[in-house]
C-alpha cells in the first residue's frame, strides 16, 4: 500500500490539491499502521492478561465482552500465552521473570503471525510493551525501529483501551513490501520492493476510542472500537526501496476527529480524514 502511495506520490506531485492528496494518503497509510499495532497486538494483550488474572468464575464474562466466539486462548508448555482465531494461532505473548505486567516494570514479548513457532511479526518484528508506572506505557519492536509511549487516564492495570482516553507519543519506521508484477507477454516475473514510512510525533496525540465501521483485519480478533484522534502533530517520510524520499515529506497536524491539516512543500491546506 506504501509503495503505491509513494509511487503516486512521485506522479502527481505537480501542483498544490494533488501534492496535498499525497500527504492525505500517507497520513492514511500511517493510522493504518498504528490501528494494526495497537489493536491486533496491544489491545488483545490487556484484553487476555485480565481473562487469565479473573477469577474462574468471572472469566466468561469477561472473554464474551472483548473477544469473539471463535477465539481461544490457551498456555503453552513454557507457560507462554497464545490467542487464536480458530486453529491459527494470531498473537503470541511471553512474560517476562520479574514484575508481573501490572506492576511497574513489567515486561510481556509479544508477536503476531500463524504459528507460535516463528519469530515474524507485524513487519517480521517482535514487540516488547512495558509497564513504566503512573499510568504510561511503552511498546516497541526488539530492533527499537518502532516506538511508541502511551499515557492513560489511570495508573491501575487497564482491560481494554478502549475504556478511557489516552495520549500517544513516539517515533520511528514502519516497513513495508509491494510485490510488483513485471510482465512481457504471458511470462511474468515478480520484484519485492521494500518501502519504509518514518514518522515523528511532535505533538502528543490525544484520542480516544469510539464505535466504527472499520474494515481493518484486527476487527477479527477482538470486538474492538476505532481510535479517533482528537488532536496532534505528526512529520511522515516516505523512503522507496532504495532509501531515497523523493520529496515525499508533510506535516500532519490533526484539528479535531474529521479534519487534519497537511504541510507539504511549502503548501498548506486542510482536508476531511
Amino acid at each position: 500500500m506504501i509503495t503505491a502511495l509513494i509511487m503516486a506520490g512521485c506522479e502527481i506531485g505537480e501542483g498544490e490539491l494533488m501534492k496535498t492528496k499525497t500527504g492525505h494518503l500517507m497520513y492514511k497509510g500511517w493510522c493504518e499502521d498504528v490501528h494494526i499495532l495497537f489493536m491486533n497486538i496491544v489491545e488483545p494483550t490487556f484484553n487476555a492478561y485480565a481473562w487469565i488474572h479473573a477469577p474462574e468464575d468471572l472469566k466468561p464474562e469477561i472473554f464474551r465482552k472483548y473477544f469473539f466466539s471463535n477465539v481461544t486462548i490457551e498456555t503453552l508448555p513454557d507457560l507462554s500465552w497464545e490467542i487464536q482465531i480458530g486453529n491459527r494461532a494470531r498473537l503470541c505473548m511471553f512474560f517476562e521473570d520479574g514484575p508481573a505486567l501490572s506492576e511497574p516494570g513489567g515486561k510481556v514479548h509479544l508477536y503476531y503471525n500463524n504459528t507460535c513457532s516463528s519469530n515474524e511479526s507485524i513487519n517480521n518484528k517482535r514487540f516488547v510493551l512495558e509497564n513504566k508506572g503512573n499510568g504510561v506505557w511503552e511498546i516497541h519492536s526488539d530492533d527499537a525501529k518502532i516506538n511508541f509511549k502511551l499515557s492513560l487516564d489511570t495508573s491501575e492495570m487497564p482491560e481494554s483501551l478502549t475504556e478511557m482516553t489516552m495520549s500517544l507519543e513516539g517515533q520511528g519506521t514502519f516497513m513495508h513490501t509491494t510485490v510488483i508484477h513485471q510482465c512481457s507477454g504471458d511470462v511474468c516475473q515478480d520484484e519485492i520492493h521494500f518501502t519504509s514510512l518514518s514518522y515523528d510525533i511532535q505533538q502528543p496525540f490525544e484520542g480516544e476510542w469510539v464505535l466504527g465501521n472499520s474494515s481493518y483485519w484486527y476487527d477479527f480478533i477482538t470486538k474492538s472500537n476505532q481510535l479517533a484522534l482528537q488532536s496532534g502533530k505528526v512529520a511522515l517520510q516516505a523512503l522507496d526501496e532504495n532509501g531515497y524520499g523523493s520529496g515525499n515529506a508533510a506535516t500532519i497536524t490533526v484539528l479535531n476527529t474529521e479534519e487534519i491539516e497537511i504541510e507539504m512543500d511549502g503548501i498548506v491546506q486542510r482536508r476531511k480524514i
